[in-house]
């Protein structure tokens, strides 16, 4: 499993081979059959899901932050356009990692993604990766800390992973909420899920 190798998100993020085989170990270990082919399929799938990350975190100031968190937002039917009018087009990446996700799964790929996607509320996650960002707070960003609030979060994008067609949004939260501990932003990131958290229903 991703927590028991303590894996860094930035480490397994570069070396998607790395991340492909802890996840296929991990399945393996908990006796759920994987083929061969499925390897290369979640190398591509991390991949095309690494470029739309890095679109979105990319820039970190006040503005693309609350458009984050509005595009993230349960009741928001087309986050596309608010990223787009705010000058984060993941278009392209996002239209190219839902054809893959039609290809392997072998049924067609929707226009769009419709609210009720996810398996869970998006602002539940929000409140609760915000409570692990307030206890790191508390912690000082110790490096232990740190440290096991990233194997938590990897441990949790890893479970998404397995159903990523019905988990888009919450796999685009959870991958951004990293980036940005992975690059030290703190703040930032509890900006982001406040803003997810708060006025949901």
């Amino acid at each position: 499993m991703l927590i028991v190798e303590g894996h860094e998100f930035e480490k397994l993020r570069s070396n998607p081979e790395m991340l492909a085989e802890l996840i296929i170990q991990s399945a393996k270990d908990r006796g759920i059959p994987v083929k061969e082919e499925d390897k290369d399929k979640l190398v591509t799938a991390f991949k095309k899901a690494a470029k739309i990350v890095d679109k979105m975190v990319a820039d970190t100031s006040e503005e693309r932050l609350d458009a984050l968190y509005q595009a993230l937002a349960e009741e928001t039917e087309d986050p596309l356009y608010i990223l787009k009018r705010n000058g984060i087009d993941i278009e392209p990446e996002l239209e190219e990692f839902r054809q893959f996700l039609a290809e392997i799964s072998g049924k067609k790929a929707k226009p769009k993604p419709r609210e009720g996607e996810t398996t869970s509320p998006l602002s539940a996650e929000a409140r609760e990766l915000l409570g692990v960002l307030r206890g790191l707070k508390y912690a000082r960003y110790s490096k232990e800390a740190v440290e096991e609030a990233r194997k938590e979060l990897e441990k949790k994008a890893e479970a998404l992973l397995e159903r990523p067609e019905e988990n888009l949004k919450l796999l685009g939260l959870y991958f951004a909420v990293m980036a940005l501990m992975e690059k030290g932003k703190f703040e930032e990131a509890e900006r982001l899920l406040e803003g997810l958290k708060g006025g949901m229903g």
